[in-house]
C-alpha cells in the first residue's frame, strides 16, 4: 500500500432489512423515518433493538392473542394490545431514536430489501428452515384458533398473524428461488 492511501475499515453486516432501511455513500445502515422524515445511523451495537422495534406491531399482535387465549377477554386483549402499542411507539420515538445519531446523506436508490437481504446474508439450509417454520406457525396459529374456539375478535388476530407468517414464508421461498 502507498503511502497516501488510507486503510479502508470493513463495514459491519448488520441484520436489518425492510421498508425503512437504507445505506449511505459509506455504506453505513440507516433507519429512515418516515414521520419526521429523518434518517439514523444504526450500528451493531444499536441492532437487537431495532430488530425489536421493526417488528414491534407484530409481537405485540402476538402477545395480545397469548392474552386474549389465556387470561383476557378479546376487548380486554385488543385494549391492551392498543395501549401497549402506543407506549411503545411513544418510547421508540421520545427516547430510543433520539439516542441515534442522525444521518444527512440517506441514498434512497440503495434500499435494503428483506429479500436482497435473505439472498446474501443466509445459507440455503436455513432458508428452507424459516421457510418451512413461517408456514407452521401460519398454519398452526389458525388451528390453534379453531381447537380453542376463540371468538370472533380473536379469530381475525390470528388471521393476521397467519397472514405475516405466510408473507414471510413465500419471502424465504422467492428468495431460496433466486439463491445460486
Amino acid at each position: 500500500m502507498s503511502k497516501g492511501r488510507k486503510k479502508s475499515t470493513p463495514h459491519e453486516t448488520i441484520r436489518l432489512s425492510g421498508r425503512n432501511v437504507y445505506t449511505d455513500k459509506r455504506k453505513r445502515t440507516i433507519y429512515y423515518d418516515r414521520l419526521t422524515k429523518q434518517g439514523y445511523l444504526i450500528h451493531k451495537q444499536n441492532e437487537n433493538r431495532m430488530l425489536f422495534f421493526q417488528n414491534r406491531f407484530v409481537i405485540i399482535l402476538f402477545a395480545a392473542i397469548l392474552c386474549a387465549g389465556t387470561f383476557l377477554s378479546w376487548t380486554q386483549a385488543v385494549l391492551a394490545g392498543v395501549i401497549t402499542a402506543v407506549l411503545v411507539e411513544v418510547y421508540f420515538r421520545m427516547s430510543y431514536l433520539k439516542k441515534l445519531e442522525v444521518a444527512e446523506d440517506v441514498d434512497f436508490e440503495r434500499r435494503v430489501s428483506s429479500l436482497q437481504y435473505i439472498i446474501d446474508n443466509k445459507s440455503r439450509g436455513k432458508v428452507i428452515a424459516l421457510a418451512v417454520l413461517y408456514l407452521l406457525f401460519a398454519v398452526l396459529i389458525v388451528l390453534n384458533a379453531y381447537i380453542e374456539q376463540y371468538s370472533m375478535g380473536l379469530n381475525v388476530l390470528s388471521g393476521l398473524l397467519a397472514v405475516v407468517g405466510l408473507y414471510c414464508s413465500i419471502l424465504h421461498m422467492v428468495a431460496l428461488s433466486k439463491m445460486k
